[in-house]
């Protein structure tokens, strides 16, 4: 795909300009004539194109084209056409806005846009809940309730997002400026008191001696780079062992072992899994199909492994509560038993709908009890370490000034 700056002029005769990706100069072409601008011309953009410019669809890019697409059409006024290229125009992410506008263009063509989405070439656009809706909603005569429906969802996944995000942020970067501090005076601060006690030629203590070198060491252009380069490669071989299928699964493992950490992992999990498959339930999208899709939507490989054990088991007719009972620590006891007891009643929806909520009220409590236990640690670590600073550096200080009031 290409990015083409065009200029033309609407219905109404005003300037119109603006940026659009397409593969070819003719594509762009009809792509901007189907958004009912006359064009004057097009041309290759020239640009540099940074890296994050083609980055892949969010999940807010995706709740925020589903909530103006659902609106459009529930209007009752604005063709699926006409709302997919508003939709498109709107779009910030230029991956989406490329595949809205390729999808349009089949639309167009009298694909039916259900069909269309659910393509392969599409998959990195539309993710596997946002095709099931479009499929029900079509089978149901409308798309419209679907998609509102699903813009919900994607809404409250980004709220409860935020949260764990702000949760773990604001902690990480917390210890970012304490390590950064302390490397500072370490490097910068130390040295120039270390200076003084050697012109004194006062004796060390200890604890001054082991302050004294590490500062050396902190003050080392070439130890800094060296540091440096064991963070970085140690971040790409974190990477590269994550790429792989069975680095994927071990480090999920690890996270949800994490103290502090794992909890608030497993909760937000279990939070997101649970409102996403009771909204695909309430919207008639078959259980197996259901599962599937709410494997994808954990994110996390261990819990993936068991959401496709229970599909399989709901697929043989067997119950799915023994899935989770055999796996204590991903679901806990009170959620299988509500889950097993929704199982035999069939009040599945419900019973997801509230777990749902309320271990989305477990992860606001987690976040807050997160934050609010790391920041003392780390101010009584900053603390502490400024407190053996000062006292490695004036120790000798006083030694000194003791010796001299005694030998006087």
């Amino acid at each position: 795909m290409r990015t083409w700056n065009y200029k033309g002029f609407d219905a109404r005769g005003a300037e119109r300009k603006g940026k659009i990706v397409a593969a070819t100069e003719e594509e762009a072409q009809k792509m901007v004539t189907g958004m009912g601008v006359q064009v004057t011309s097009i041309t290759r953009n020239q640009d540099i194109t940074m890296p994050w410019e083609n980055r892949p669809p969010s999940l807010k890019d995706r709740a925020m084209f589903t909530q103006q697409f659902a609106q459009l059409l529930g209007s009752g006024s604005v063709a699926q056409s006409e709302a997919l290229g508003v939709a498109a125009r709107t779009t910030t992410n230029r991956q989406l806005r490329a595949a809205i506008e390729s999808v349009r263009k089949e639309v167009d063509e009298g694909h039916p846009v259900d069909e269309v989405v659910a393509r392969k070439q599409y998959s990195h656009a539309f993710d596997p809940v946002f095709v099931a809706f479009i499929k029900m909603g079509a089978e149901g005569g409308s798309i419209a309730p679907s998609l509102k429906e699903l813009s919900e969802m994607y809404k409250w996944q980004l709220r409860i997002a935020g949260m764990v995000k702000k949760g773990l942020t604001l902690p990480a970067i917390i210890m970012a400026a304490c390590f950064i501090v302390t490397y500072f005076i370490m490097a910068k601060v130390v040295p120039t008191f270390m200076g003084i006690l050697d012109g004194l030629k006062a004796e060390l203590p200890p604890l001054t001696k082991v302050v004294k070198s590490i500062s050396e060491l902190a003050s080392n252009p070439l130890v800094t780079l060296g540091v440096v380069g064991v963070i970085v490669g140690i971040m790409l071989l974190f990477r590269w062992y994550r790429s792989t299928p069975d680095g994927h699964y071990r480090i999920d493992e690890w996270i949800l072992r994490l103290p502090l950490v794992g909890p608030m992992t497993r909760t937000f999990i279990l939070a997101r899994v649970s409102r996403g498959l009771s909204v695909m339930l309430k919207n008639s999208i078959p259980l197996d199909d259901a599962l599937s899709i709410t494997a994808q939507l954990a994110a996390n490989d261990v819990y993936q492994k068991h959401f496709r054990e229970m599909r399989a088991q709901a697929i043989d007719g067997l119950p799915m509560f023994p899935v989770m009972a055999g796996h204590p620590k991903q679901f806990p006891e009170q959620y299988w038993l509500q889950f097993r007891a929704a199982e035999d009643k069939s009040k599945l929806k419900e019973t997801l709908n509230y777990l749902g909520e309320m271990y989305n009220d477990e992860v606001t409590t987690q976040v807050e009890g997160l934050t609010t236990a790391i920041e003392p640690i780390l101010i009584v670590f900053l603390g502490g370490v400024v407190g053996v600073i000062v006292v490695s550096v004036f120790l000798p200080m006083t030694t000194m000034m003791n010796s001299i009031g005694s030998g006087s």
